[in-house]
């Protein structure tokens, strides 16, 4: 017999069974014409559950026709405990969502490296310092001042590239209108983009230019996701200004996705310049 003839007898199912059965009855009856006992054929022939076992494993592919008949068992008990089932349904559904959520966060933020160029020789440097406040409680500060990032720069030079990154949350405000929103925006070195091989998507990116005197370039930079969420992809974004804080900036282009900042697990809205 054929697979894709034993393939077939799987969706047969009950009647295949039932064929099974009138065989195996019709071989009784033959056995009977030719005069033999009853009692004794039927022995000859063995129990006709085994018959049927055993023919049907001919007949059919054994491992898709168990997978079949577990199918329709689990089918019948769902229908049978309707209130059990929906709550074994719902626990499971809820676990794996909570299981997909934990390993995307797990990806996001310790396996999948930054898209920029040369992810793996990238390192980051920081220090922690503890500070007394007013009120006489210890803070820890992880602050650089700037003229010491511009040394150490300048002592690495020929052998590695500096770049200063702040990320903070802080309201702005669009346009002329008055109402608030927050946004998670990066302080980032001028020369970061270029550096990290990164593209405009719309407009241009930060440059060294913008970053040499303080406060002289007001400029910003969308992340693609911001710009998708926050302006639906609107092209007409470039130009337009918002303001943080006492100063107005000005939007002169949007970063190609998926860099969203160098905070990971932190998703980037606005980069401006660090100075």
């Amino acid at each position: 017999m054929s697979f894709w003839s034993r393939f077939g007898n799987v969706l047969r199912g009950e009647r295949l069974s039932r064929e099974i059965d009138e065989e195996f009855e019709a071989h009784i009856q033959e056995a009977l014409a030719q005069g033999r006992d009853p009692a004794e054929a039927r022995q000859a022939f063995g129990p006709a559950l085994r018959q049927r076992e055993e023919s049907r494993d001919i007949r059919v592919v054994a491992w898709l026709d168990s997978l079949r008949a577990d199918a329709v068992f689990g089918w019948r008990q769902i229908v049978k405990r309707k209130a059990t089932s929906a709550a074994a349904i719902l626990s499971l559904a809820l676990g794996m969502g909570a299981c997909t959520a934990a390993f995307r966060l797990i990806d996001a933020v310790l396996l999948r490296p930054l898209p920029v160029a040369n992810p793996e020789r990238l390192y980051a440097v920081s220090r922690q310092e503890f500070r007394l406040s007013a009120d006489g409680k210890a803070h820890i500060y992880d602050g650089w001042a700037y003229p010491a990032f511009r040394l150490m720069r300048a002592a690495v030079k020929d052998q590695a590239e500096l770049i200063a990154v702040s990320f903070s949350t802080i309201d702005l405000i669009y346009g002329s209108g008055q109402e608030m929103e927050k946004a998670h925006v990066q302080y980032v070195s001028g020369w970061m983009f270029g550096f990290f091989a990164l593209r405009p998507v719309l407009g241009r990116l930060l440059t060294e230019n913008d970053d040499r005197e303080p406060g002289a370039h007001p400029d910003a930079v969308l992340s693609d996701d911001y710009w998708a969420h926050r302006f639906a992809r609107d092209p007409k974004v470039i130009g337009r200004t918002f303001r943080m804080g006492n100063r107005l900036y000005e939007i002169v282009g949007v970063c190609a996705g998926p860099f969203t900042g160098t905070e990971t697990g932190l998703v980037t809205d606005i980069f401006v310049p660090i100075r």
